[in-house]
């Protein structure tokens, strides 16, 4: 990964939410909650993050839909310290994770790897009889388009997870290569952080060093 520049939280937002609004699963609910705010799709479809009361309103409508910064997906959801724009390219795909779900779980056969979950898709077999027509649509669709970028998290820069793209993801888990100049929000936290949301994503030295304080002695 390459960083590109300095982001911020009103700006991951801002994309979390154009990822939704465009993703078939989530249209019609996103729409439902911003009709019931007496908002139009435009504050998310043509956000302006230099203008605090559209920050305010996303982080309101976050809040909503996705229980953002401390329920629902983001229930015990980390500090983020700083948050990055950067480039992706092909081989971070064997380090991006999805989150700890059962039906990502299951759709990667218990390694929440995008590339295996390309993998189970292509041998037909559908998970709680959820389609897998989108990601083949999505297949076809980053042959001549690039999709908007994802939103990760990561405490070691090594390993990073998902919080907004596991779709798009998966897509790209059919050709990699397809992932060379695409583009990610990355927020960066804390391994004591990290391990409330997701301990997976810790490394095995960081798991050990959990266990052991300096002294040798198990805390």
């Amino acid at each position: 990964m390459k960083k590109i520049r300095e982001s911020s939280e009103a700006e991951m937002i801002l994309e979390f939410l154009k990822g939704e609004i465009n993703s078939k699963r989530f249209h019609k609910d996103l729409c439902n909650i911003l009709s019931n705010m007496n908002l139009e799709e435009t504050i998310i479809n043509h956000g302006d993050i230099t203008k605090e009361q559209e920050n305010f309103q996303r982080l309101n409508i976050m809040k909503v839909f996705r229980g953002y910064p401390d329920d629902e997906l983001f229930e015990n959801f980390p500090k983020i310290s700083q948050w990055e724009f950067a480039e992706l390219k092909e081989s971070d795909i064997d380090n991006i994770y999805y989150i700890d779900y059962d039906y990502w779980n299951e759709l990667s056969n218990g390694t929440s790897k995008p590339v295996e979950a390309a993998k189970m898709i292509q041998s037909g077999k559908e998970i709680y009889e959820v389609s897998n027509q989108p990601f083949l649509d999505g297949v076809k669709y980053i042959r001549n388009h690039r999709f908007p970028p994802v939103v990760l998290i990561t405490c070691n820069r090594e390993k990073y997870l998902i919080i907004e793209g596991h779709s798009r993801m998966t897509v790209y888990g059919f050709d990699p290569s397809k992932l060379n100049g695409t583009f990610a929000y990355i927020g960066y936290t804390t391994e004591k952080e990290m391990k409330q949301y997701d301990q997976r994503m810790l490394l095995q030295e960081e798991v050990k060093s959990r266990k052991y304080n300096t002294s040798g002695q198990k805390n």
